[in-house]
C-alpha cells in the first residue's frame, strides 16, 4: 500500500484495521469538474488496493474502470434535486476488494438499461457503463434505500 496516490488520502477517510486485516477508505465527491478531478485520484487508490490485495495488473485497473463508471453514472443520472454528492466507499477485505457508489437521484430499473451489445445499441456512443461493471467484477448489485437514490455494489475476488 506504500504505492497510494497521496492526493486520494488527502481527499478521503483512509483507515487501515489490524485486527480483521482489512482496508477501508471513504469518499464524498460533488459532481462537476472538482469531483471529476477528484475521481481520478480515488480511481488510483481502488487500483492500488485491488493490486495490495493480489489482483494482476489489467485485473486492478479494469476494477478502476468499473468503479470510474459507477462514478459517472451517478454524476450524470443520479442528481439529487438538492445537489446532494456522490458518496464512495472502498473497503479491502483478504478476500475482495468491495466498493460502494451512492446517489441521491431518482434511482432506476437495472432491467430497463439497454443492452449495449443489442444491433441497435452498438453505434451509440454511450450506454456501456453497466455492461463494463459486470464485465471487470465478480458481483455486481443495486440497492435502492428507502430514502431515495441509488447504491452499486461491487465486488472482485482478490485472492483465489
Amino acid at each position: 500500500m506504500s504505492q497510494i496516490d497521496s492526493e486520494a488520502l488527502r481527499l478521503g477517510r483512509f483507515r487501515r484495521h489490524p485486527r480483521k486485516g482489512t482496508w477501508s477508505a471513504r469518499f464524498v465527491l460533488d459532481a462537476g469538474p472538482s469531483g471529476e478531478a477528484a475521481l481520478d485520484h480515488v480511481e488510483d487508490l481502488a487500483v492500488a488496493m485491488g493490486r495490495a490485495g493480489g489482483l494482476e495488473g489489467d485485473e486492478a485497473t479494469f476494477v478502476g474502470v468499473a468503479l470510474r463508471e459507477a462514478v459517472v453514472n451517478a454524476f450524470r443520472h443520479g442528481r439529487s434535486p438538492d445537489g446532494a454528492p456522490c458518496r464512495i466507499g472502498l473497503h479491502l477485505t483478504p478476500e475482495a476488494l468491495v466498493i460502494n457508489v451512492r446517489d441521491r437521484g431518482p434511482g432506476f430499473d437495472p432491467s430497463d438499461v439497454p443492452d449495449p451489445c443489442a444491433a441497435a445499441n452498438l453505434s451509440r456512443g454511450s450506454g456501456r457503463g453497466l455492461f463494463y461493471m459486470k464485465c471487470f467484477t465478480d458481483h455486481l448489485a443495486f440497492v435502492f434505500p428507502r430514502t431515495g437514490g441509488s447504491v452499486v455494489r461491487l465486488a472482485k475476488r482478490t485472492r483465489s
